[in-house]
Formats: structure tokens, sequence, C-alpha cells
């Protein structure tokens, strides 16, 4: 106690001082509509402030609830999409299609057979040979599945093989990855008359019931022809960065079996 009267003695005009100043503040504040909207207005500013921290912190706290609830819309929209394309068409060509929302908890793009691990699996209704996706085009397929992960062979791996057209003209090939350069894949078997420019849409042709018809994959960068096959090769710049890949939708194909069943039936007649 003792300490405390003489701190308060020895600032005793210091704390006049302020006291004085607050009190002048309130009396021209009350009595001067200009100087009372001055101070309105400064302690908007001010508590403008204190809640946009707020505000920020509470987002950055809430960013991976956040981004998770955008990854459901992303997904509901691609939902919406796939319903669309359906309704195109008189027929159900490339069945019912559904995509599950998933991140990417691991992943490779330098390697000649990249992986990638998501955090979806079994419990979520993924299986394999399911087509996955991100948010600019295709990723790859799923492999291998657990309870909660699931593997996925992306489309920049050395076996992998999707099944692609040129969306102006709708001739198609096989996609395939040479294992160099991880934003660049080449697309084989396009006849040597095809006249292809640089730009043009490559999308999925839709065939094996994994991604459905026309979702992108890229666009061509140049072409090489070889006389003695008839067939050229087009170089293609790929729409996903698998340097940067976070956000995936896994598809999911109600009609696959239908298909897969259908096809068997006919490799056997062939054999």
């Amino acid at each position: 106690m003792r300490n405390l009267i003489l701190f308060i003695w020895k600032y005793h005009f210091t704390f006049l001082f302020i006291g004085l100043e607050v009190l002048a503040l309130t009396l021209l504040s009350t009595n001067n509509t200009y100087q009372r909207t001055r101070m309105h207005r400064f302690s908007l500013a001010i508590s403008g402030s204190v809640f946009n921290f707020q505000d920020g912190f509470a987002r950055y706290v809430n960013l991976d609830y956040e981004n998770e609830v955008l990854r459901q819309q992303n997904a509901l929209l691609e939902n919406e999409l796939f319903e669309r394309s359906k309704g195109k068409t008189a027929k159900r060509t490339s069945g019912d299609f559904e995509v599950l929302p998933a991140v990417v908890i691991s992943s490779s793009y330098h390697q000649s057979n990249n992986y990638i691990i998501i955090n979806a699996g079994s419990e979520d209704g993924i299986v394999p040979e399911m087509g996955v996706q991100g948010t600019s085009g295709i990723v790859g397929v799923v492999t291998h599945v657990s309870d909660h992960y699931a593997a996925v062979m992306p489309i920049i791996h050395s076996q992998t093989r999707v099944s692609c057209r040129l969306a102006k003209n709708d001739y198609f090939g096989l996609l395939k990855w040479d294992g160099t350069d991880h934003e660049v894949a080449t697309l084989e078997d396009i006849p040597n008359h095809v006249e292809i420019d640089s730009g043009d849409a490559i999308v999925t042709r839709g065939s094996s019931g994994i991604f459905p018809r026309g979702l992108a994959v890229g666009h061509a960068i140049e072409t090489e022809k070889n006389p003695s096959t008839g067939f050229q090769s087009v170089s293609v710049r790929l729409a996903t960065n698998f340097q940067k890949l976070n956000t995936a939708f896994v598809i999911q194909n109600q009609l696959k079996p239908e298909l897969d069943s259908l096809q068997t039936v006919i490799e056997s007649d062939e054999q």
C-alpha cells in the first residue's frame, strides 16, 4: 500500500493532466457537433480495425473447415455439371456420374512413375478404377484403397493410358507420358490428314467409363507426323499442374460395372 501511495504521489501531476484532457475532450465532444462526429468516426475506425483483425484471425483458425466447405460446394457443382451434360443427349452414353471431394496429402511429379495419395478411402465409397480430376483437368485413376486413403496413378505415370479426343473434330487416340516433362504428355494414333493447330483442346473420350466424356485434359502444342505409319503424335500441355495439386474429385460411375461386363462379353466373343 505504501508503494502504491508513493507511486501515485510521484506521478500525480501526470494523472491530473490526463484526467483534465479526458474531461476537456468529453465536454468538447458533448457540446460541439463537429467534434462529436469526429470522435464517433475515430471510435468506429478503431472498432472496425479490431473486428477486422478478429475476423481475419477467426478465418485463419477455421481455414481447414472453410476449405472443406469449398471442396464440398465444388463437388456439388461438378455433380450438377455432369447431370446437365447427360440431359443434352438422348442416351446416357457415359453413365451416371457423381464426384466425391478429397485432399491430396502426398504426391510426386519428378519421377518416371509418380504417385498421389488422397484422404478418402473405402469408407467414403472409393474403389479402384475410379477416375480422379482436379480443379482444372483430369488427374489419374485410383489403383489401391484402404479404409481412409486411396492411391492414385496420375496421368504422369509410365503405365497410364487414357483415351482422349480432339474437341473440335472428335478424332481420338491414347494419351501417354514419356517420363520427362510433368507438364507435357503425348496423344498418339491421330491420322496424319487431321489438321491440328496449337491450342486445340484435348478432352476425355469417355470410352472406358472411368472418366465422363469431355473433361479437360490439356491443349495441343505441336505435332509430329510419321509417314510410315500414317499417324501423328500430338504434344499436349496438360491442364493439371501437378506441382500445386491439392484438391481432388473422385469420379464415381454407377453404371461402370455394366459397361465392364459388356466389354468382357465382346472381348470373349472376339477370342
